[in-house]
């Protein structure tokens, strides 16, 4: 299913489909390791920011930004 990053379920992963905004954006998240095909699993999201792992690494993401990135969630599976 696919779903916008800020729409996941805590413990939900997915893989990266797209990321929506300028070239500044896409580079600075893949600075980060947000890259299309990239695995990414929603750890905590509140009305702060949304912090997700990828590569092992736990990353804080503004709502705006989380907003922006499609997932494609697998079905059923949570970390816990």
């Amino acid at each position: 299913m696919v779903k916008i990053l800020y729409e996941m379920n805590k413990g939900e992963k997915g893989k990266v489909l797209s990321i929506k905004g300028g070239g500044g954006r896409i580079l600075r998240l893949a600075e980060l390791g947000i890259v299309p095909g990239e695995e990414i699993i929603l750890i905590q999201k509140s009305f702060g920011p949304v912090i997700v792992r990828v590569k092992d690494t736990n990353l804080a993401l503004g709502r705006g930004i989380a907003q922006n990135i499609l997932v494609e969630v697998e079905n059923g599976e949570k970390e816990n």
